[in-house]
């Protein structure tokens, strides 16, 4: 249990992926979130709130003022988050925060209306903004977690398929004008990033949503950051020199030079003082040494 909770809290602390945050995808949200509010309180009138509007007419304008301004507080909320995301980077630690003071302050919205609306019916039924809030605060969780779940689900399988889209695109369709033992590296869009021959590259090092790419270019060690996994890497260059030794680490195979213990540890050295010896994990070590041998 406790290690499961260390690899989720881990995850937590990833990147959000840029398409949670676009205009198009932000109204997308919108639109769905009130569109699913007003069929619910409708219809399923929670925090029995039928009772509080005489009239079919009058609950219906109710229930249209009450999404509205859910809508709004919502909408500013991810515009700020809209320009927020343009000078840093959000986490889904940060993302979930998010979503609870966006819940937390629509709840306090609707603890307030019927006080402020209402008040006679408020002070006949004994109506306090802690009992509003208390009721309401299931209610809004309810009606925004779905329709934000609905989103996202549909962003994540909707990026998915144009990835491999236009991954099938580029095998079928794209001829590189590179010679095929070149070393081609795409972000996680299928985009290419760097073509380098296998003798430049030394080791690649994981960085979250990125990997970090550290080549030798006219005698100087150069780094590149793209948006990919390692996992990804190593199954591409799988069968081409670019070995997993470490949950942090590929390798060129070919560009070690020695390998040796460090205090209970494999070290793989690459013959170069400017270079960092990269370690070898327990899980990867059979696997690394049979390739050097």
């Amino acid at each position: 249990m406790y290690k499961i909770f260390c690899n989720f809290a881990a995850k937590m602390k990833n990147y959000i992926p840029q398409y949670f945050n676009t205009r198009h995808n932000i109204i997308l949200l919108l639109w769905v979130t009130a569109v699913f509010g007003e069929l619910f309180i409708l219809f399923f009138q929670p925090v029995q709130c039928r009772t509080w509007v005489d009239g079919d007419w009058k609950f219906l304008l109710w229930v249209t003022i009450v999404v509205v301004t859910a809508v709004l507080v919502i909408a500013l909320s991810r515009t700020i988050m809209y320009f927020y995301a343009k000078r840093h980077k959000i986490s889904y630690l940060d993302y979930a925060i998010w979503v609870i003071v966006e819940v937390a302050t629509i709840a306090w919205v609707y603890a307030a209306f019927p006080l402020i609306a209402m008040r006679s019916f408020s002070a006949k039924m004994n109506l306090t903004l802690f009992y509003l809030f208390k009721e309401s605060l299931f209610a809004t969780a309810f009606t925004l977690l779905i329709p934000y779940a609905f989103v996202i689900l549909w962003m994540v399988v909707k990026s998915r398929g144009e990835q491999i889209i236009r991954l099938q695109a580029r095998q079928q369709h794209i001829v590189e004008d590179v010679p095929e033992e070149m070393y081609r590296f795409y972000d996680e869009k299928g985009d290419l990033k760097l073509s380098v021959k296998p003798n430049m590259v030394y080791y690649l090092e994981a960085a979250d949503n990125y990997i970090i790419i550290h080549y030798m270019n006219a005698g100087k060690l150069e780094k590149l950051m793209i948006r990919n996994s390692l996992k990804n890497v190593e199954w591409r260059f799988r069968e081409k020199g670019l070995i997993r030794c470490h949950r942090s680490y590929v390798v060129n195979i070919r560009m070690v030079k020695l390998f040796r213990r460090q205090d209970g540890e494999v070290m793989l050295d690459f013959g170069d003082e400017k270079i960092p010896s990269i370690p070898v994990s327990k899980g990867y070590g059979e696997k690394v040494m049979s390739m050097l041998m």
